[in-house]
């Protein structure tokens, strides 16, 4: 965090202000209430509930009126979901609060108590010191269809993730009854493949079928346009030299099966939910002006703008870039050095994934990417290897964003010789 911007987080605190830290927990929380010199004036717990959360509010009421303070401020770790939920009440209460990174709540604790205890009431204190001298974020619960956006492209992660997952153990399971397969087919989750493993998965079974009735069982069970007739037939040959396993097989067989439905069911979820996910995009004003660059897909967009939220809550593009973690920040002691501006990855990582991509694609499709990618590694004065060169970009694609957005209007070549 930069001077500047600490003291201006200082100066927008009204003074004789309260600080509120509450430790959550999936029951009840722990808020401890401390005045601008750290003295502790109040320490209780609520529940997880209405009746807890208004609890909680009268207790902050009778601290504020006894020592007249003009304003409380309530800081919290994002833990889990349980921040939203007190977030939420305390958005319909119109009561300021802030967010404070967990990491900088262990550090700081553990500076304070060298016996590296700790404990709610504690985590509570530590969190309500560090709104008080200004260490916290300024982040803030999405909305409307931001919110939908932010929750699907969520969905859809988890279900990209679940779909790898069930990948890996058809893989396992065809390897062991049909090692040899992957020669033949390097996508053992492609439709004729998968179609092939419902079916007979295992060698020392295909072995002993006639060529045509193995064809005709996994043309049974095929779902796709094309079955690939001659790739059967020779893994058909190939079964007759199989090393694969020749004892419990009929349970191998079950358990992919169990794991072949999983995955189609997985894929048909992720279709519905990419399906929805642009739907809801293409609703929102920024979508328009995002995809207006050539190569940016709508999922990119989307997963971007997802990070983003409601553009108007940024006051300059940099402030997107630190919120990806892509700013080039020092890193030196002494002689030491490991790079000269290494990016930070302090951010949200899966915005800056999607701005990586993104900008892979951009160097192949937008001429103005790609021109300025050739010349920041053949440039005379420190020229960039591929990777920094990328990095670069994906800040310059951010700014255009912003750009676009705030400006409300559509990309147009060279455009970044504007912003």
């Amino acid at each position: 965090m930069s001077q500047s911007t600490l003291t201006k987080k200082l100066a927008s605190v009204k003074p004789g202000t309260l600080f509120v830290g509450v430790d959550l927990a999936l029951d009840r929380n722990v808020a401890v209430v401390m005045d601008e010199r750290a003295k502790r004036l109040d320490r209780f717990r609520f529940d997880n509930s209405l009746e807890g959360y208004n609890y909680f509010h009268r207790r902050l009421r009778t601290v504020k009126e006894k020592h007249q303070a003009p304003a409380v401020l309530v800081g919290m770790e994002p833990t889990n979901y349980f921040w939203k939920l007190l977030a939420t009440d305390l958005e319909a209460r119109q009561v300021s609060y802030r967010l404070v990174n967990p990491y900088t709540v262990k550090k700081h604790r553990e500076g304070d108590q060298l016996d590296r205890s700790k404990d709610d009431p504690r985590d509570a204190f530590v969190i309500a010191d560090l709104l008080r001298t200004g260490k916290y974020t300024e982040t803030r619960l999405l909305h409307g269809q931001y919110a939908e956006l932010r929750q699907y492209v969520t969905l859809r992660e988890r279900l990209l993730r679940d779909i790898r997952r069930q990948k890996t153990l058809v893989n396992n399971i065809a390897g062991q009854l049909f090692p040899e397969l992957s020669r033949e087919f390097k996508d053992l989750n492609g439709q004729t493949a998968l179609a092939l493993l419902s079916s007979h998965a295992a060698a020392i079974v295909i072995q002993q079928l006639p060529l045509d009735t193995f064809i005709n069982d996994v043309r049974s069970v095929f779902r796709g346009k094309r079955l690939m007739v001659s790739k059967l037939r020779r893994a058909h040959a190939l079964a007759h030299n199989s090393v694969g396993l020749k004892d419990g097989v009929q349970a191998l067989q079950l358990a992919l099966d169990h794991y072949i439905e999983t995955l189609v069911h997985l894929r048909r979820q992720l279709v519905q939910t990419e399906e929805t996910l642009i739907e809801v995009f293409l609703a929102l004003p920024e979508a328009k002006y995002m995809l207006s660059v050539p190569g940016l897909g709508a999922i990119a967009a989307a997963t971007i703008l997802s990070e983003i939220g409601d553009p108007s809550h940024y006051r300059q593009a940099k402030q997107l870039i630190k919120l990806a973690g892509i700013q080039p920040v020092p890193d030196a002691s002494g002689r030491k050095s490991r790079s000269k501006t290494p990016m930070s990855h302090k951010g949200r990582p899966r915005l800056r994934t999607a701005l990586f991509f993104a900008v892979m694609r951009l160097v192949q499709f937008d001429e103005a990417f790609a021109r300025q990618y050739r010349h920041l590694q053949t440039r005379d004065k420190n020229p960039l290897c591929k990777m920094q060169a990328l990095g670069v970009l994906m800040n310059k694609l951010l700014r255009i964003l912003w750009a676009l957005m705030r400006k409300h209007t559509l990309y147009v070549p060279d455009f970044q010789a504007t912003i």
